[in-house]
């Protein structure tokens, strides 16, 4: 393996946890990405050099946003020169992809970066798609089930509800076809869990799908069994030290707090990491911190 080309992902993650406008969800996906592409293969080492140009692409993005925020005025242009650059260089990268199939762990970690791609360009289909292949090929890691679930949700929301201007709501217009797609998401996310303090976040979030498909019995039965968990998992670890117990190679800023002092994560902030992750910007989005 050459120890040169994980170094470099390392080192260019680590600055990537320096921007406010990238996640520690992401970061830790990144993370998990970078131990499929460990193996020694020529093809596993090709797939590193993928990873950093994916690397590349967003801390150049994120570089611009951090300009952006340190200028009296910034334009909506602006920030959607920065989000096409970024979408031009996903693109080229998606199409080496393409070709760079193998097989085993760097595959499964092909697989995830093509999710993430997809992922930064809002084609939430292509997503599910690419993360459902992952785990047929080996990636059954609680963060990409996690993954997995999210994004199917999010998809049931695009095809199955439409925004309400009276109401400032979002109104399901199939119901039948929602709920099918919300107990998809659901299945996605039971499928992650492992008995470790990370299914809190995972009973949290099939909660709220089986609240939003409208099994509000069930729903809560998930709430009681996220808060549980959480109680369990403060006087086993301590609030502290909780958040530590992930099995995910992130540490110091970069941690993904899933089981420390705060309280699940919300739809609200997962929304925004989203967003953040996307082309959806304003500048108000890029300024409000």
């Amino acid at each position: 393996m050459s120890w040169a080309d994980q170094e470099e992902i390392y080192d260019r993650l680590e600055r990537l946890g320096e921007y406010e406008t990238v996640s520690s969800f992401a970061l830790a996906y990144y993370d998990l990405i970078a131990d499929y592409l460990t193996g020694e293969s020529r093809e596993a080492e090709g797939l590193r050099l993928r990873f950093v140009e994916y690397l590349e692409v967003l801390e150049r993005y994120h570089r611009a946003l951090s300009a952006f925020t340190a200028e009296d005025q910034v334009t909506l242009g602006n920030v959607r020169s920065a989000a096409d650059k970024r979408d031009i260089g996903l693109r080229v990268l998606l199409e080496q992809l393409g070709v760079d199939r193998t097989r085993g762990q760097a595959e499964t970690g092909r697989l995830l970066l093509c999710a993430e791609c997809y992922y930064q360009l809002a084609l939430v289909d292509r997503v599910v798609e690419k993360l459902e292949l992952a785990i047929e090929a080996g990636g059954d890691h609680p963060l990409v089930r996690f993954a997995l679930g999210y994004n199917r949700f999010e998809l049931a929301m695009q095809a199955f509800t439409r925004y309400d201007s009276e109401s400032g709501q979002r109104v399901v217009d199939d119901e039948d076809r929602f709920r099918l797609a919300c107990l998809s998401a659901v299945t996605a996310l039971q499928d992650g869990l492992t008995g470790g303090e990370f299914d809190e976040q995972l009973h949290w979030w099939i909660g709220n799908i089986l609240r939003a498909a409208g099994f509000d019995e069930a729903a809560e039965a998930s709430f009681e069994k996220s808060e549980e968990i959480g109680r369990q998992v403060e006087l086993m670890w301590g609030s502290e030290d909780a958040r530590l117990q992930l099995g995910l190679e992130i540490e110091a800023d970069s941690e993904y707090d899933l089981a420390g002092e705060s309280d699940p994560i919300t739809e609200e902030e997962v929304e925004r990491a989203g967003l953040l992750l996307r082309r959806s910007y304003t500048p108000s989005d890029v300024l409000d911190e």
